[in-house]
């Protein structure tokens, strides 16, 4: 299988600075690449994935690695951090990491939603058990003024009450049920507008929905905040984000922290390699803010 490559691998293992019997909380197992190398480090890992998916593919991989002794896997929203490590750890950790990006089999899939591609759903949701509603929900049933919220707070689109105009003309001609069609509609739109874009228009739109659908603001001030409960003094976390968004969330919080004296922040923001990126594309985006708890 054509794993998911770990973004910012080597920074995240030198920033956790791993001893063999340090226990590490995974929060977004994913595919399993940076629980994999935390473990070749020694220590015991705990890994949450909402997507089941996901913990069965990291699951069979790490134990094909012969590295499963010392794998915990936890099927839970990492929002439920604080209440897993009371049942399951009954003590504190020594690292947090906390990677927002999605896992490549979730980018690719062709009945997920994620991808512009994708021509049989338009779901989003992480964990496809909830009874959340979904990205189809949210875009044939949200009315402008939802939408329109959805689309400025989550991705800055500027465009926005225009394309809501042209989603919701749409919508009322046939359902939007798939995530091809919404790119297309979204496409169309700048193009009828002679709009430049640097980047897919649908990228940011898809992104809005997504952070809409999985409540993704909210689980991370969540975990964020837990973070500080959990975590051994002097313990690290280490969170990599992929959005502005998400990215200002963290640094405030880090500021905030810093000034009461709960965290110190021990790097400065780090972002991929040129080599990273060329190696993979998917990592140009990301950032990677680490602080140890006082």
């Amino acid at each position: 299988m054509d794993y998911h490559q770990p973004v910012l691998l080597d920074e995240v293992i030198s920033n956790l600075d791993i001893k063999p019997n340090s226990i590490i909380v995974d929060a977004t197992l994913g595919n399993g690449g940076h629980t994999l190398a935390i473990l070749q480090q020694g220590a015991t890992v705990y890994g949450i994935d909402q997507d089941s998916n996901n913990l069965e593919i990291s699951t069979k991989r790490i134990k094909e690695s012969g590295l499963s002794a010392k794998f915990i896997p936890v099927l839970s929203n990492f929002n439920q951090l604080e209440n897993i490590i009371n049942t399951k750890i009954n003590q504190k950790i020594d690292g947090l990491l906390v990677d927002l990006g999605l896992s490549r089999n979730q980018q690719i899939s062709t009945n997920r939603g994620f991808s512009f591609n994708d021509d049989e759903s338009l779901d989003m949701r992480i964990n496809q058990n909830s009874n959340d509603p979904t990205a189809k929900d949210i875009i044939n049933i949200g009315s402008a003024e939802e939408l329109y919220q959805i689309f400025s707070k989550n991705s800055q689109e500027i465009h926005s009450q225009a394309l809501i105009s042209k989603i919701i003309s749409e919508r009322q001609k046939k359902p939007i049920t798939t995530a091809k069609r919404l790119a297309d509609i979204i496409r169309n739109f700048y193009l009828e507008n002679k709009i430049r874009t640097k980047i897919d228009p649908s990228t940011k739109i898809f992104l809005a929905l997504k952070i809409a659908v999985n409540q993704e603001f909210n689980n991370l001030k969540q975990i964020l905040y837990q973070s500080l409960k959990v975590i051994k003094p002097n313990g690290t976390a280490c969170f990599i984000s992929f959005h502005s968004g998400e990215d200002r969330i963290i640094k405030q919080f880090i500021q905030t922290n810093t000034l009461d004296k709960n965290i110190f922040q021990i790097s400065k923001p780090i972002h991929p390699s040129f080599k990273e990126i060329k190696k993979n594309p998917l990592s140009r985006s990301a950032i990677l803010r680490s602080y140890k708890i006082v």
